[in-house]
């Protein structure tokens, strides 16, 4: 399109009725939103998704509503998460319902988020008029609200609510509290009824920060019924006629107190809130709000997981300067509301601030989110849609006598839509997978473990597993005590064909987190795949004691009881197989046995059998390569490994165990290296470290022995032999080392750790 085709329509554009133009510019603005969206509704659940909806078996019959508000563990299937918010499952349990499927349809939840942010969108634009109205009734009000409305709704940093399914709480519960407002502005022969109430009251339900209708409603009326400027506030008049506004809203505030009572009775007592200082925390919270602010005004530092840590000092330049903005924009609210035209602005300045209080003084996992922002921007796009509105009255003459201002107040406008338009539908492909989400979060937030630990997964479920092994090793460096990497590890390793390092990262992943019911799951799920059924079925008990509505227990359960009623001692069968049929099949199949049952010697005993009767088996060569492996003879298996391949090159498992092979020799080959040089007991400790790491036990074991003859005082050495022999099994040489351990450090924390894990499995067994 040329400019005289765009003049030619701008100027048909002018000639048209103020109503139809009116009309003409919110389609205009709906098409954007629908276009700006219409790429997100097949995006995948991510996240906390996860536990509250994915795996949370209560949502998935709308029975189970009534126990919602009673229970507040069903909110989620991690014990740690259950906060009280029945509103939010039963939105969820609806959707789950009109999916109707067996498995929960992220499309039906979009479809359901986006129709609400429809109509928040419509009643945005009936607030933002009542605000302008009442502040400077002008002919241009209803097409400043529109855009106010219409830039909100198509920001980009909205996007990140929007995709994110759990994020649900933060969208619906704004809705509720722009409806109770409108409500409010809109019917004040209703308020004497207490009608505006039941918006804050469903809100509530679904997220608590809806109670904070309550002090913006109190500033409504202060400034637009009482009259009074924020410094009147503090004279006596003023303060006489606070009072009188509060008492005008005392149905609000008696519910609020009740509802904020109800919600603290209804928690759960395995809900954690949060970690860490609240001090530090608040510290962190002017800097996050500098980081808020600049993402309204340009949105391109978008994440999905952020690497921002608390703060420890006071005196630091990031809570300086958060707190100098955040002075600044209390200075330029105090001064906007000593004038009635400028009213808008400080009425935003204050929304924002007021929305951001409870994230910013409760402490949280972390630091900042960029979802929260989504109640918080209503202010600043008040703020901000008035200020041009003000511009356009100043030149208002302008505008009506040039084409040239005529066009720019409405080209600008569209332009500035049309690129959050374009923002949103990039950040729509970013939460498209995992892998775009996660990519993207650890590029912006290379320090966050969880953000690597994500992304590895998404290349794991690629069965990239090496990319994946890369990220779970950098987020260990990171997060060395985070029980999910673990896990995750676990079914890396197991998807590699090492079994027992596998087993030996489920084992840590349960011992970090006994109270997550996903360590029990994935445990479970491991040992139901390598037939160990009772074992698999023990583990998913105990993770329905503890989160009973934990649909992945639910399952296992369900099958594992089936199948651990019928089990047979295996191993013994195999034996038996053996002496009465021996053959190439039969050995194959009893050192696959003894493998998994962790008795590496015999697995090789097993397979050079099945090599007597077929001297070219490439699965006995790979079953002691993978064997030998763990023991930690890394020549004998890398000989093995590439027999193997001798007879089929091609053999993936063959390559994937002789790669890992020379991978431990490598690293163990460098500290023995060092260890020549400087036969120290650092040098001993690192290479206990790096045969544990390997899953090579006993080696590990010996290896911190020859670090206690080098200092017989190293409660480091006694640490890494009770964890090796707590991998074994051994349960009383992992006692005494942790006793001897802890005699000479009682402080060390780690080694009273693995002491406990010895004596609870020797008191199982």
């Amino acid at each position: 399109m040329g400019i005289n085709d765009l003049k030619s329509l701008l100027i048909l554009f002018f000639d048209m009725q103020k109503q139809f133009k009116f009309y003409v510019l919110a389609t205009i603005s709906l098409l954007l939103l629908i276009g700006a969206y219409w790429n997100h509704f097949d995006n995948e659940f991510q996240f906390d998704d996860a536990h509250t909806i994915v795996n949370n078996n209560a949502i998935r019959s709308l029975k189970n509503i009534p126990s919602f508000y009673k229970d507040a563990r069903t909110t989620s299937s991690l014990p740690a998460n259950q906060i009280y918010r029945p509103g939010l499952t039963t939105l969820n349990a609806i959707d789950y319902w009109i999916g109707g499927n067996t498995a929960p349809q992220p499309r039906i939840f979009h479809i359901s988020i986006f129709i609400s942010y429809l109509f928040l969108g419509i009643l945005l634009y009936f607030l933002f008029l009542k605000l302008f109205n009442e502040t400077n009734e002008h002919k241009w009000n209803k097409y400043i609200a529109l855009f106010g409305a219409s830039f909100y709704s198509l920001h980009a940093a909205n996007a990140e609510t929007v995709n994110y399914i759990i994020a649900r709480s933060d969208s619906f519960s704004t809705l509720m509290i722009v409806l109770s407002l409108v409500i409010f502005l809109y019917k004040p022969n209703w308020r004497k009824k207490c009608i505006y109430l039941l918006p804050v009251t469903i809100g509530f339900f679904v997220k608590e920060p809806t109670i904070m209708v309550a002090p913006l409603l109190l500033i409504y009326v202060l400034f637009y019924v009482k009259e009074l400027s924020i410094i009147k506030w503090f004279s006596i008049n003023g303060a006489k006629e606070g009072i009188s506004a509060a008492i005008s809203l005392l149905p609000l505030f008696v519910l609020v107190v009740l509802l904020f009572l109800l919600s603290k009775s209804m928690a759960s007592d395995t809900f954690v809130p949060g970690a860490g200082s609240r001090y530090e925390y608040m510290l962190a919270q002017p800097f996050v709000i500098i980081h808020y602010f600049n993402n309204f005004l340009l949105p391109l530092n978008l994440s999905a997981d952020t690497d921002w840590r608390p703060i420890a000092q006071f005196y630091d330049d990031r809570v300086i300067a958060g707190t100098l903005f955040i002075i600044a924009m209390i200075a330029t609210a105090v001064y906007c509301s000593q004038k009635k035209v400028l009213l808008p602005i400080t009425f935003g300045i204050l929304w924002f601030l007021f929305a951001l209080l409870p994230t910013s003084i409760m402490p949280l996992s972390e630091v900042l989110n960029d979802h929260r922002t989504f109640f918080p921007y209503i202010g600043l796009v008040i703020a901000l849609a008035w200020t041009l509105g003000l511009i356009a009255f100043r030149l208002q003459t302008k505008i009506e006598a040039y084409f040239i201002y005529k066009s720019a107040f409405i080209i600008l406008p569209l332009l500035l839509l049309c690129g959050h338009s374009y923002g949103t539908r990039q950040r729509n492909k970013v939460w498209s997978t995992g892998e775009t989400l996660w990519a993207d979060a650890v590029q912006k937030s290379p320090n966050n473990g969880r953000a690597l630990m994500n992304y590895g997964l998404a290349k794991m479920k690629k069965q990239e597993y090496p990319a994946a092994l890369d990220c779970f090793e950098r987020a260990l460096k990171i997060l060395p005590n985070y029980s999910y990497l673990y896990i995750n590890m676990g079914v890396l390793k197991s998807s590699m064909g090492n079994l027992a390092e596998a087993e030996a990262n489920f084992k840590q992943g349960l011992f970090l987190s006994p109270g997550n019911p996903e360590s029990y799951y994935f445990y479970s799920n491991w040992l139901r795949s390598q037939g160990r059924f009772k074992e698999a079925l023990e583990l998913a008990q105990k993770g329905l004691k503890i989160s009973p509505d934990h649909s992945g227990n639910k399952t296992l359960f369900s099958e594992l009881s089936t199948l651990a009623a019928s089990e047979k001692d295996q191993l013994e069968i195999a034996e038996q197989t053996v002496k009465e049929k021996p053959s190439v099949d039969s050995y194959i199949a009893l050192s696959l046995l003894y493998y998994q049952k962790l008795q590496y010697e015999k697995c090789i005993e097993a397979a050079n059998e099945a090599l007597k009767i077929k001297p070219d088996c490439i699965e006995a060569y790979n079953n002691i390569c993978s064997a030998q492996n763990i023991l930690g003879n890394y020549n004998d298996a890398i000989l093995a490994g590439q027999q193997a391949l001798k007879i089929d090159s091609e053999y993936q498992l063959a390559k994937n165990n002789l790669a890992d092979g020379l991978a431990r020799k490598e690293k163990a080959d460098q500290v023995l290296a060092l260890i020549k040089k400087d036969p120290s007991e650092a040098n001993y400790i690192n290479l206990s470290l790096v045969y544990y790491n390997s899953g090579s036990f006993q080696k590990c074991a010996d290896a911190a022995e020859l670090a206690i003859k080098k200092n017989p005082n190293s409660d480091a050495a006694y640490n890494n032999i009770c964890s090796a022999f707590n991998m074994l099994k051994l349960w009383d040489k992992a006692i005494v080392a942790g006793e001897k351990g802890l005699t000479i450090n009682p402080t060390n924390q780690l080694l009273k750790n693995n002491l406990e894990v010895s004596r609870r499995g020797k008191a199982a067994n």
